[in-house]
């Protein structure tokens, strides 16, 4: 690893989290002697937090005599091609390794590879992802080390709880005392607990883990106003939320916002749909998730605030990698906190 990026108490504040990195090898990953192939990059100043987990992710496989590379490469936007040595690193591995990700914006694309699930699922690797992490600065690392030392087993407990009774819902209805009443259909349409267990071949997920998540029903069966509170995904990353944002929906697309913040969305949108092949899917919605991490903090960071336990979210855009029918450019979570759910009329059973 490149020293000049990580200053001392940063290296050692990461490798004394090193029985954490390796319990999270371990529990959610169940690594034998599988080889690792983890993938960063240099972040930027004051934010590099996807090199130190990156970094304590590779220091913990090594102290434990695993075959562990570390490849890091510059920041990546999405359009982007990731560095050559990393397509090369990766297209390499032998099937049913295990790959980690942990970049500041994007991974890039793999020459041809459309997707880099869609290639962990071809290929068997076992994987564990972390995108956006450029928008938190290193002081967060203890943060993160929170979020992810967690009881696994309790929480993909509820999660399974909760998947179920999604999976059987027509419809879910989201309320809370500020405003939001959010109605989804969800009929035939199945729900994704990413709780930390990718034991399966292919099988992989967020880190930190800890959300329950599901698309709707086509492409216009969402109606009625969501009030966010918590935080938004933007054009240049994320943001905690200092007002209220209010959406509109109807027939699955947001056709209204007001809040002092609603330009920042407003722009986002614009953005995106001008570089979209479909301009008119951009504002669709493409998600509704439930927190259920109880060590995830709210920080203005997408990837840690959709895990929040006590926060729903949903996602704008688009949903075709997880079973919904909306494929665009754009995917952006939105949170707001303390969510009440009914399951066809009857309240969730947490």
């Amino acid at each position: 690893i490149n020293m000049f990026h990580l200053n001392e108490s940063e290296m050692s504040l990461v490798e004394n989290s090193s029985s954490s990195f390796y319990k999270i090898l371990k529990n959610c990953l169940n690594i034998k002697d599988e080889p690792i192939m983890i993938i960063s990059d240099y972040g930027e100043g004051e934010n590099n937090l996807a090199l130190m987990l990156a970094y304590g992710y590779h220091y913990a496989a090594r102290k434990k005599s695993l075959s562990s590379q570390l490849l890091i490469q510059d920041v990546k936007k999405g359009f982007m091609q990731a560095d050559s040595h990393v397509i090369k690193g990766v297209t390499s591995l032998p099937k049913n390794s295990i790959v980690i990700v942990s970049v500041s914006n994007k991974l890039g694309k793999f020459g041809e590879v459309k997707s880099f699930r869609k290639f962990c699922n071809e290929r068997g690797h076992r994987f564990l992802s972390a995108s956006g992490l450029g928008d938190a600065q290193n002081g967060k690392f203890p943060i993160f080390m929170e979020a992810m030392n967690i009881n696994y087993k309790r929480m993909q407990k509820q999660g399974e709880n909760i998947k179920k009774q999604f999976d059987k819902a027509r419809e879910i209805q989201v309320i809370t005392d500020i405003g939001t009443n959010l109605k989804v259909n969800v009929e035939g349409m199945e729900a994704i607990s990413n709780a930390g267990e990718y034991l399966l071949p292919g099988k992989g997920g967020n880190m930190p883990a800890g959300e329950v998540y599901i698309a709707p029903k086509g492409m216009n069966g969402v109606n009625g106003v969501v009030v966010l509170d918590g935080s938004i995904r933007h054009y240049a990353g994320s943001k905690l939320l200092k007002y209220l944002l209010k959406l509109e929906i109807k027939e699955g697309r947001i056709v209204g916002m007001s809040g002092p913040e609603a330009n920042i969305l407003e722009e986002t949108f614009e953005k995106f749909e001008a570089r979209a092949k479909y301009p008119e899917r951009v504002r669709l919605i493409g998600e509704l998730g439930i927190g259920i991490n109880p060590g995830a903090v709210l920080i203005g960071l997408a990837l840690m605030d959709e895990k929040v336990d006590g926060t729903a979210h949903i996602g704008v855009g688009s949903n075709s990698w997880f079973g919904g029918s909306i494929k665009t450019i754009f995917h952006g979570d939105m949170t707001f906190k303390n969510p009440t759910f009914y399951i066809d009329g009857k309240k969730l059973n947490m």
